[in-house]
């Protein structure tokens, strides 16, 4: 519970956190499923690293509807024959049957990219990948079959980069905003948010109060949505999945409920300097159950 408006966000933010125990399971589960791995196909030095979310630190205590990614580096001289159209399946393939069976109760399948465990807790997505000389990382699609060039990591030095000049804001406003999108359905992918996000924090100098970067959020959020975003590491549109030819598009959704946000955010912080707990109940409908309660 909570009496001021900033004592209220302060808890918001704690109350978003992973735990430790959380961490824990993580760690011990991307620990087994290397060793399983590398018992069976030969690794490069690095061996693996977390992607996504998670190692953006951007994941909320939602942990069981979101997913864990891991990149598992392959050695090249000992798998280059996997280097090919057909060789994009048959590596999936061998990660699946390997993680099978050390995994034989887990549901899991081999999806474009990666092959998906669906364990109790959360997700796991392990992203067979090649490195090269220049440091960026090729991983298998296997509906095109070909090799694709990635480099996440880029994208999370610029989460870390405007984090570290907003005074640690920055990843914490992410949560409270992933907190919204979650108690309206998802309407937005995570990634397309989190690029909406980079593309308008990149800038700034300083962080301000989380009431007011999000009542401004949320008073642009619907214009974002109306046009194109791109990665800002490699340029890519990420919104097309809005556009699904619907009677009702996905994009007109998502509009919808970003203009709902931006009318309940102006409210709640137009209350503020007059009624605290009606400001405080508004704040809490807007952004879930995990924003404290007035008292």
């Amino acid at each position: 519970m909570a009496t001021t408006i900033a004592s209220a966000f302060s808890s918001y933010r704690t109350n978003l956190e992973i735990t430790e125990r959380q961490e824990s399971v993580v760690s011990t589960v991307r620990t087994n499923v290397v060793s399983a791995l590398r018992a069976e196909i030969t690794l490069h030095a690095e061996e693996s690293r977390l992607i996504g979310s998670y190692d953006r630190q951007t994941l909320t205590r939602y942990l069981k509807e979101g997913d864990v990614d891991i990149m598992v580096i392959l050695n090249y001289g000992k798998h280059a024959d996997w280097y090919n159209s057909d060789g994009t399946v048959r590596c999936l393939d061998k990660f699946k049957s390997v993680l099978s069976a050390k995994y034989p109760a887990t549901p899991m399948q081999r999806d474009r990219n990666c092959i998906s465990m669906q364990l109790a807790e959360f997700r796991f997505d392990v992203v067979p990948a090649f490195k090269n000389d220049g440091g960026d990382y090729q991983i298998p699609d296997s509906v095109d079959k070909k090799w694709l060039w990635t480099n996440p990591f880029t994208f999370a030095e610029k989460v870390t980069a405007t984090n570290k000049s907003m005074g640690g804001y920055f990843v914490p406003l992410i949560k409270m905003v992933k907190g919204w999108n979650r108690g309206v359905g998802w309407p937005i992918r995570s990634f397309h948010l989190e690029c909406m996000m980079v593309n308008r924090y990149a800038t700034y100098a300083q962080a301000y109060s989380y009431d007011s970067m999000l009542k401004f959020w949320f008073d642009a959020l619907p214009t974002y949505l109306q046009g194109p975003t791109y990665d800002p590491v490699r340029n890519q549109r990420v919104d097309s999945y809005l556009d699904n030819g619907a009677v009702t598009s996905k994009r007109q959704v998502a509009i919808s409920k970003a203009t709902a946000a931006m009318r309940a955010a102006d409210k709640a912080y137009g209350l503020q300097a007059a009624d605290v707990p009606a400001s405080i109940r508004n704040w809490q409908a807007l952004l879930g159950e995990f924003f404290p309660s007035y008292g």
